[in-house]
């Protein structure tokens, strides 16, 4: 009798267990997944130069550190002017790979790349390949940028 109820709740154990591993990493690359719509709806407002729809993906109290800005950002209107002048430069961005994390129920980790461009005088685009990181965290059922950091991807050693 012991040793069927030990194989019962080993039974048990080893469903719940596998329960587990098969539903909670579909849970969190789903949320992952949102998060990183999130990531290409700030692409689409950005390429569409509408700063007001850009400053509004980032929570109030976002830290950002800009590909082309010599200090942090981390109000509104500060974001406003950031990207207002990356708007009137005509910049635009194209996402490339990325890879995210979970970091609790409302918040995920996002890095990758992405190249700028935007149209020099002799009508020839200027590329800028950069590199990212994103907080997204979810905020009334919106996921939102809480800090994002953007750098120039350093030229691969010859």
């Amino acid at each position: 009798m012991l040793i069927e109820r030990r194989r019962m709740i080993m039974k048990v154990l080893v469903s719940a267990l596998f329960a587990v591993a098969v539903v909670i990493p579909s849970a969190l690359a789903d949320k992952q997944e949102d998060a990183y719509a999130g990531v290409e709806r700030w692409s689409e407002a950005f390429n569409s130069g509408d700063v007001e729809q850009i400053v509004r993906m980032y929570t109030n109290d976002a830290l950002v550190l800009g590909t082309l800005s010599p200090g942090m950002t981390s109000k509104p209107d500060d974001l406003r002017a950031y990207f207002k002048a990356a708007a009137a430069a005509k910049l635009q961005v194209k996402l490339g790979d990325h890879s995210a994390v979970a970091l609790a129920e409302d918040a995920v980790a996002i890095t990758g790349f992405y190249d700028f461009s935007r149209p020099a005088a002799d009508g020839q685009p200027v590329f800028v390949r950069a590199r990212f990181s994103f907080v997204m965290v979810k905020k009334d059922g919106i996921w939102k940028i809480a800090h994002q950091h953007s750098s120039v991807r350093p030229k691969s050693p010859q």
